[in-house]
């Protein structure tokens, strides 16, 4: 339990991130509040045992006396307060903080969650620019493929087709473009949802590939499954105790405005009480508690095993991804040693300027790669960082 005080202690609002807090103060505002009505809940949970003073008057009227109705008031302060339920208190105030914890994991969860889908957002937003601008590249090919295929197609080397399909090839391009501006723009509307930064000004974090260590000690899937397996098994106590003797004492005092003669106008009375219910449930309901108990020891399993396994597949990810930047990179290589080739072609009058700008804008394109690559490699990297706050 201490461990996962400790392990919770992190979940202050202000808390900072190492990818940065990009959350508009709306929603800091929102977790601020949930949190702050879980304690409250938490603190009316934990007292709740304590049962509350009863303040009571009566008037009535009575013709028991002759000479018609007679008014009598009648005051009291009274308390009846279970003192002893076999363990039933003391588990039901675990209960109660347990349950706070449970609240403070899941805000923590929630918020971790909303800011990384918000950064998310931000990584997709980088990457269909880039994307644009090497289509852009693409396009420029484009027109100095049709250039050039009309030229031949003029001097009669090359058909129709060749031509057209060259066309084509540039229609289809720009289309792309387009399809990535318009989701450039819903990306943007989604971003807009959940920060006020100025995406003009926002950087983007640079992320870390955690250890393994670090991404299941600080997971908070597996912080929430401990949090609800504690909570159950004091529930399951809870529940045990509700059917075992309970003891409970009470006074009240009263005060009347008229007794009959020999009677006090002023007395207390005390009792003590000892109870225990005899259902035909008990059984069902003692085995639905412990059987939650199970499942939540269970879900706690599950989450570690799954978590190791999200970590792993990212791994596993970012390894393909650094193939893909070390073939990108040496591709760059090979044009960039075209180009330079091409370009000592084209002084000795041996190619067009065409083909030097073709190079050109190939050898970016692989520069662009690396870069989407990259970007690739971050939002792999995102998916721990949505489970964990470190």
């Amino acid at each position: 339990m201490r461990k996962l005080t400790l392990l919770i202690s992190f979940i202050s609002i202000v808390n900072a991130y190492e990818i940065g807090n990009y959350l508009s103060p709306l929603y800091d505002d929102i977790f601020n509040t949930e949190l702050k009505k879980s304690e409250v809940q938490s603190n009316f949970n934990s007292l709740s045992w304590i049962s509350p003073i009863t303040l009571s008057f009566e008037r009535s009227w009575s013709n028991q006396i002759a000479n018609g109705w007679h008014p009598k008031n009648s005051y009291s302060v009274g308390i009846e307060q279970p003192i002893f339920r076999f363990g039933g208190i003391f588990y039901g105030i675990k209960y109660a903080k347990s349950n706070y914890s449970l609240a403070k994991a899941n805000i923590a969860s929630n918020r971790v969650k909303l800011n990384t889908q918000a950064v998310n957002l931000l990584f997709q937003i980088e990457q269909v620019k880039l994307s644009i601008k090497k289509l852009k590249l693409e396009l420029k090919n484009r027109d100095i493929e049709i250039k050039k295929s009309k030229e031949l197609f003029d001097a009669g080397l090359y058909g129709s087709e060749i031509l057209d399909n060259s066309y084509i090839k540039d229609a289809t391009t720009k289309r792309a473009i387009l399809d990535l501006e318009s989701n450039l723009v819903a990306l943007k509307s989604e971003f807009r949802k959940i920060s006020n930064k100025n995406l003009e000004k926002v950087k983007l974090p640079k992320l870390r590939l955690l250890s393994k260590e670090e991404y299941i000690a600080n997971n908070l899937d597996i912080l929430v499954a401990q949090a609800k397996r504690v909570s159950s098994k004091n529930y399951a106590k809870v529940i045990r105790s509700k059917y075992l003797p309970s003891v409970s004492v009470g006074a009240r005092y009263t005060k009347l405005s008229s007794v009959k003669p020999g009677s006090k106008d002023a007395f207390t009375n005390y009792n003590i009480r000892v109870s225990m219910p005899i259902s035909v449930n008990t059984f069902n309901d003692l085995e639905v508690a412990k059987l939650d108990s199970i499942i939540d020891a269970l879900n706690l399993k599950k989450a570690k095993d799954i978590s190791s396994i999200e970590y792993d597949s990212v791994v596993k990810n970012l390894r393909i991804i650094n193939k893909r930047v070390t073939l990108a990179k040496k591709e760059a290589k090979i044009y960039k040693k075209l180009l330079r080739d091409t370009k000592a072609q084209y002084r000795a009058g041996q190619k067009s300027i065409l083909d030097v700008d073709l190079l050109k804008n190939s050898l970016q394109q692989k520069y662009l790669d690396v870069k989407i690559y990259n970007i690739q490699k971050s939002l792999e990297m995102l998916k721990l960082y949505s489970k964990v706050d470190i």
